[in-house]
């Protein structure tokens, strides 16, 4: 079938790549504008009224960077949610059902695991016996040793804590965290079968004393922990953002799953927001590694200063614990790996969000100082 010529508008648009310097074509264009996931929005189209009938296309030359960077950046066998992520990344105007579409991509990945290694949900029987035997089973298949990354971090750990002059702040963590010392962290193997069971299932699994001794599983044993401590001693739910089963859902899952979760955050979060958690996501690996590069040269040198203090603080109330271990682990994330974790921003911001509803201008101002940069674009500090 012959395809009709290209409209005025489309003209338009190659004609402005053209004074970019980027030959386009129509045929391209028709490809971006495909569906399913389409790359290039249409033309916004007006209609002249009846009886005259029919309609006009016209460019917005906003489409025109859109375009100029699809066509410097494709390539044969590309990716279309690649794709879109990065020129959304780029703050470009890709069509929000694509987007959308490319966020829950690691959610819907994750369900498939869930799937797979637990097996279809039973029809009848004990919900709660199944999902806790798909864990062991899991988690009894793999081996749990440390990285080169906890190695690290975990050496860095242990010198912040043997410099005298940061005795002061370890005396009034001490205080603020009377219990550490006698505390039972989460080990590797114990951790990854708590969180098995909590992608299954949903938080409602994991309580407020579990997710307490998962916090300090993250520092050095007896790490004095304010964080933690809170978890075990604060009336408040800590996972009360979480309460409501989403409204978005994955199927052969139950209904709280965390895949679910993560799902209705792609499906369903302002796309502004999708934006500042994808671009607090890649900023994580630099801030990552910086803040270890940073008091590694203050101890190496002798010298502890702001970047020692700093990781001290981290380590007593440090709710990013998991993300610096994500950075490092991760110094050149996949689009994948960076779409994942910018979702579990999301996710983290709306706990935090929740509790500074009920937080005095104290505690709000400790946020502001605690919370790592990466994260600040998502609070509600005001």
């Amino acid at each position: 079938m012959a395809r009709t010529s290209h409209s005025p508008a489309d003209r338009r648009l190659i004609d402005l790549a053209a004074q970019h310097g980027v030959e386009v074509s129509a045929r391209h264009l028709e490809r971006w504008r495909s569906r399913p996931n389409p790359l290039l929005p249409a033309h916004h189209r007006d209609y002249p009224g009846r009886p005259s009938g029919g309609s006009s296309s016209t460019a917005d030359e906003q489409l025109v960077a859109l375009v100029v960077w699809l066509a410097q950046n494709r390539r044969q066998g590309a990716d279309r949610g690649h794709l879109a992520l990065r020129a959304f990344g780029a703050g470009l105007p890709v069509p929000e059902e694509t987007v959308r579409h490319a966020f829950a991509r690691p959610a819907e990945d994750l369900a498939k695991q869930l799937r797979r290694g637990f097996g279809p949900l039973p029809v009848d029987g004990d919900l709660q016996e199944w999902v806790y035997d798909g864990a062991a089973d899991l988690v009894g298949t793999q081996e749990r040793r440390l990285t080169a990354v906890q190695r690290r971090v975990e050496a860095i750990d242990r010198q912040v804590r043997a410099k005298p002059g940061l005795a002061p702040a370890w005396q009034f963590a001490t205080e603020l965290d009377p219990g550490a010392a006698e505390a039972d962290p989460l080990g590797r193997t114990d951790f990854a079968f708590h969180s098995a069971i909590t992608a299954m299932a949903g938080p409602s699994e994991m309580s407020p004393d579990t997710l307490a001794r998962a916090a300090r599983g993250f520092v050095t044993d007896g790490t004095p922990q304010w964080a933690a401590h809170l978890l075990e001693t604060d009336p408040r739910e800590p996972l009360a953002a979480l309460a409501a089963s989403p409204q978005h859902q994955l199927p052969g899952l139950p209904a709280d799953s965390i895949a679910n979760h993560l799902y209705a955050v792609a499906r369903a979060a302002p796309i502004e927001r999708l934006r500042a958690a994808w671009a607090a996501a890649g900023e994580i690996p630099s801030w990552a590694e910086t803040s270890c590069a940073a008091v590694e040269a203050e101890l190496f040198a002798g010298q502890p200063a702001e970047a020692t203090e700093q990781w001290a603080m981290g380590m007593i109330f440090g709710a990013s614990r998991s993300f610096l271990l994500t950075g490092l682990s991760e110094p050149n994330p996949t689009l994948a790996e960076q779409t994942a974790t910018a979702v579990q921003l999301i996710l983290m911001a709306d706990a935090f969000n929740t509790t500074l509803t009920t937080t005095d201008d104290d505690g709000r101002e400790a946020m502001r100082l605690l919370a790592p940069s990466f994260l600040l674009a998502l609070l509600t500090i005001g």
